[in-house]
Protein backbone atom coordinates (compact mmCIF):
# COMPACT_ATOMS: atom_id res chain seq x y z
CA UNK A 1 0.00 0.00 0.00
CA UNK A 2 1.05 3.61 -0.43
CA UNK A 3 0.47 6.73 1.65
CA UNK A 4 0.98 10.20 0.18
CA UNK A 5 3.22 12.74 1.91
CA UNK A 6 2.42 16.45 1.99
CA UNK A 7 4.66 17.08 -1.03
CA UNK A 8 3.07 14.27 -3.04
CA UNK A 9 5.77 11.66 -2.38
CA UNK A 10 4.39 8.11 -2.43
CA UNK A 11 5.43 6.14 0.66
CA UNK A 12 5.23 2.36 0.63
CA UNK A 13 3.93 0.71 3.80
CA UNK A 14 2.46 -2.53 5.09
CA UNK A 15 -0.04 -2.70 7.95
CA UNK A 16 -0.80 -5.84 9.93
CA UNK A 17 -3.55 -4.89 12.43
CA UNK A 18 -3.28 -5.94 16.06
CA UNK A 19 -4.03 -4.85 19.62
CA UNK A 20 -0.87 -2.74 20.07
CA UNK A 21 0.69 -1.99 16.67
CA UNK A 22 4.42 -1.24 16.43
CA UNK A 23 5.80 1.15 13.81
CA UNK A 24 9.11 -0.05 12.38
CA UNK A 25 11.58 2.52 11.03
CA UNK A 26 14.61 1.21 9.15
CA UNK A 27 18.01 2.82 8.83
CA UNK A 28 19.88 4.66 6.10
CA UNK A 29 20.49 2.82 2.80
CA UNK A 30 18.27 -0.09 3.84
CA UNK A 31 14.54 -0.76 3.57
CA UNK A 32 11.72 -2.44 5.43
CA UNK A 33 12.20 -5.88 3.86
CA UNK A 34 15.91 -6.16 4.62
CA UNK A 35 15.74 -4.62 8.09
CA UNK A 36 12.52 -6.11 9.45
CA UNK A 37 11.29 -8.87 7.14
CA UNK A 38 14.47 -10.81 6.50
CA UNK A 39 15.53 -10.65 10.18
CA UNK A 40 12.37 -12.11 11.74
CA UNK A 41 10.96 -8.94 13.27
CA UNK A 42 7.61 -9.15 11.50
CA UNK A 43 7.06 -12.66 12.80
CA UNK A 44 8.09 -11.61 16.31
CA UNK A 45 5.61 -8.72 16.33
CA UNK A 46 2.78 -10.58 14.64
CA UNK A 47 0.55 -10.83 17.71
CA UNK A 48 0.90 -7.12 18.50
CA UNK A 49 0.40 -5.90 14.96
CA UNK A 50 2.78 -3.66 13.05
CA UNK A 51 3.22 -0.94 10.46
CA UNK A 52 6.40 -1.05 8.44
CA UNK A 53 7.36 1.55 5.84
CA UNK A 54 10.08 2.42 3.38
CA UNK A 55 11.38 5.91 4.12
CA UNK A 56 11.47 8.27 1.15
CA UNK A 57 14.44 7.56 -1.08
CA UNK A 58 14.49 3.92 0.02
CA UNK A 59 12.93 0.66 -1.08
CA UNK A 60 9.59 0.93 -2.84
CA UNK A 61 8.90 4.55 -1.84
CA UNK A 62 9.41 7.50 -4.19
CA UNK A 63 12.85 9.06 -4.36
CA UNK A 64 12.52 12.85 -4.51
CA UNK A 65 15.48 15.18 -4.04
CA UNK A 66 14.05 17.00 -1.00
CA UNK A 67 12.32 16.23 2.30
CA UNK A 68 15.08 14.32 4.10
CA UNK A 69 15.37 16.31 7.33
CA UNK A 70 14.42 14.53 10.58
CA UNK A 71 11.18 16.50 10.67
CA UNK A 72 10.45 15.79 7.02
CA UNK A 73 10.89 12.05 7.52
CA UNK A 74 8.81 12.17 10.71
CA UNK A 75 6.04 13.91 8.77
CA UNK A 76 6.23 11.06 6.26
CA UNK A 77 5.74 8.60 9.11
CA UNK A 78 2.69 10.60 10.23
CA UNK A 79 1.25 10.32 6.71
CA UNK A 80 1.65 6.53 6.95
CA UNK A 81 0.09 6.36 10.42
CA UNK A 82 -2.82 8.47 9.23
CA UNK A 83 -3.31 6.22 6.20
CA UNK A 84 -3.29 3.18 8.50
CA UNK A 85 -5.79 4.85 10.83
CA UNK A 86 -3.45 4.89 13.83
CA UNK A 87 -3.11 7.82 16.22
CA UNK A 88 -0.24 6.62 18.45
CA UNK A 89 2.04 3.60 18.26
CA UNK A 90 5.03 2.00 19.89
CA UNK A 91 8.14 2.26 17.70
CA UNK A 92 11.16 0.09 17.00
CA UNK A 93 13.83 1.78 14.91
CA UNK A 94 17.33 1.06 13.71
CA UNK A 95 20.21 3.47 13.10
CA UNK A 96 19.02 6.60 11.26
CA UNK A 97 15.45 5.51 11.93
CA UNK A 98 16.06 6.37 15.57
CA UNK A 99 16.46 10.05 14.73
CA UNK A 100 13.15 9.90 12.88
CA UNK A 101 11.50 8.09 15.80
CA UNK A 102 12.78 10.71 18.26
CA UNK A 103 11.27 13.50 16.16
CA UNK A 104 8.03 11.58 15.71
CA UNK A 105 7.78 11.18 19.48
CA UNK A 106 8.19 14.95 19.89
CA UNK A 107 5.16 15.33 17.62
CA UNK A 108 3.01 13.24 19.94
CA UNK A 109 2.48 10.09 17.88
CA UNK A 110 4.59 7.65 19.94
CA UNK A 111 3.81 5.84 23.21
CA UNK A 112 7.16 4.12 23.76
CA UNK A 113 10.19 3.49 21.58
CA UNK A 114 13.10 1.08 21.27
CA UNK A 115 16.04 2.58 19.39
CA UNK A 116 18.60 0.15 18.03
CA UNK A 117 22.02 0.89 16.58
CA UNK A 118 22.18 4.54 17.56
CA UNK A 119 24.12 6.50 20.15
CA UNK A 120 24.46 10.11 21.18
CA UNK A 121 26.82 11.33 18.44
CA UNK A 122 25.54 13.12 15.33
CA UNK A 123 25.03 11.27 12.06
CA UNK A 124 28.32 12.17 10.38
CA UNK A 125 28.41 12.52 6.61
CA UNK A 126 31.36 10.15 6.38
CA UNK A 127 29.53 7.51 8.42
CA UNK A 128 26.46 7.74 6.19
CA UNK A 129 28.62 7.36 3.10
CA UNK A 130 30.36 4.38 4.67
CA UNK A 131 27.02 2.71 5.36
CA UNK A 132 25.90 3.38 1.80
CA UNK A 133 29.11 1.83 0.46
CA UNK A 134 28.62 -1.22 2.68
CA UNK A 135 24.94 -1.78 1.84
CA UNK A 136 25.00 -0.67 -1.78
CA UNK A 137 21.87 0.45 -3.58
CA UNK A 138 20.92 3.70 -5.26
CA UNK A 139 22.46 7.12 -4.85
CA UNK A 140 21.26 8.61 -1.56
CA UNK A 141 23.12 11.90 -1.63
CA UNK A 142 19.90 13.87 -1.01
CA UNK A 143 19.31 11.88 2.17
CA UNK A 144 22.93 12.34 3.23
CA UNK A 145 22.54 16.09 2.77
CA UNK A 146 19.30 16.14 4.77
CA UNK A 147 20.43 13.97 7.68
CA UNK A 148 24.14 14.77 8.11
CA UNK A 149 24.72 16.36 11.50
CA UNK A 150 21.37 15.23 12.90
CA UNK A 151 21.19 13.53 16.27
CA UNK A 152 18.86 12.67 19.11
CA UNK A 153 18.80 15.65 21.45
CA UNK A 154 17.23 16.65 24.73
CA UNK A 155 15.21 14.61 27.18
CA UNK A 156 13.38 11.62 25.75
CA UNK A 157 9.79 12.69 25.04
CA UNK A 158 8.44 9.19 25.83
CA UNK A 159 9.78 6.07 27.60
CA UNK A 160 12.75 4.77 25.60
CA UNK A 161 15.12 1.81 25.51
CA UNK A 162 18.41 1.78 23.59
CA UNK A 163 20.02 -1.35 22.18
CA UNK A 164 23.24 -1.95 20.23
CA UNK A 165 25.96 -4.48 19.63
CA UNK A 166 29.14 -4.10 21.65
CA UNK A 167 31.16 -3.70 18.43
CA UNK A 168 28.89 -1.05 16.90
CA UNK A 169 31.04 2.06 16.52
CA UNK A 170 28.10 4.03 15.13
CA UNK A 171 26.17 3.56 18.38
CA UNK A 172 28.88 4.84 20.70
CA UNK A 173 27.60 6.69 23.73
CA UNK A 174 24.11 5.23 23.70
CA UNK A 175 22.26 6.57 26.77
CA UNK A 176 20.61 4.53 29.48
CA UNK A 177 18.47 2.52 29.69
CA UNK A 178 20.59 0.34 27.42
CA UNK A 179 20.58 -3.32 26.37
CA UNK A 180 23.77 -4.89 25.03
CA UNK A 181 23.31 -7.14 22.01
CA UNK A 182 26.61 -8.90 22.61
CA UNK A 183 29.50 -9.08 20.19
CA UNK A 184 27.59 -7.74 17.23
CA UNK A 185 28.39 -4.84 14.94
CA UNK A 186 26.20 -2.28 13.16
CA UNK A 187 25.37 -4.51 10.22
CA UNK A 188 24.26 -7.67 12.03
CA UNK A 189 22.80 -6.49 15.35
CA UNK A 190 19.30 -5.90 13.99
CA UNK A 191 18.73 -9.65 13.64
CA UNK A 192 19.66 -10.31 17.28
CA UNK A 193 17.15 -12.39 19.23
CA UNK A 194 18.07 -10.36 22.31
CA UNK A 195 16.99 -7.18 20.47
CA UNK A 196 13.55 -8.64 19.77
CA UNK A 197 13.16 -9.99 23.29
CA UNK A 198 14.15 -6.66 24.84
CA UNK A 199 11.61 -4.80 22.71
CA UNK A 200 8.78 -7.21 23.48
CA UNK A 201 9.53 -7.08 27.21
CA UNK A 202 9.76 -3.29 27.15
CA UNK A 203 6.40 -2.92 25.41
CA UNK A 204 4.87 -5.43 27.77
CA UNK A 205 5.93 -3.43 30.84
Amino acid sequence: MFATAADGTKLWYEHAPGPAPVLLLHGFASDSRRTWGDTGWLRALGELGYVTMDLRGHGQSDKPVTGYSPDGLAQDAIAVLDAAGLSTVDVVSYSMGGIVAWQLAKLGRVRRMVLGGIGSKPAAREDLLLVQEKLGGEDLSACVDGMAGSRIEGTAPVPVLFAAGDDDEFAAGAPEPFVSLGKRHHFNAVSSRAFKQAALEFFGS
